[in-house]
């Protein structure tokens, strides 16, 4: 038979090896998704919250990077028109 303290310290190890969410901290989810801190360390709704921020960052950026690309297509227009 198991005593108190054999007990307490299998439990113990038990909640130490659950994997918990990074963001909400959650044990229980029907699949394990990647997020800033590497594969598999967020909760199903937490990973899709994170990728759906993530592509939204990521348009913004994209839209960023194509105003300069024509500001400087814009730049070397006018410098051969000069020339």
């Amino acid at each position: 038979m198991m005593d108190l303290k054999e007990w307490s310290s299998s439990s113990e190890e038990l909640n130490v090896n659950r994997k918990c969410c990074a963001d909400c901290k959650t044990t229980k989810t029907p699949l394990w998704r990647g997020g800033p801190a590497g594969p598999k360390t967020l909760c199903n709704a937490c990973g899709i919250r994170y990728r759906k921020r993530r592509a939204c960052w990521r348009k913004g950026e994209l839209k960023k990077q194509k105003q300069k690309q024509k500001q400087r297509w814009k730049m070397l227009g006018e410098e051969e028109q000069a020339a």
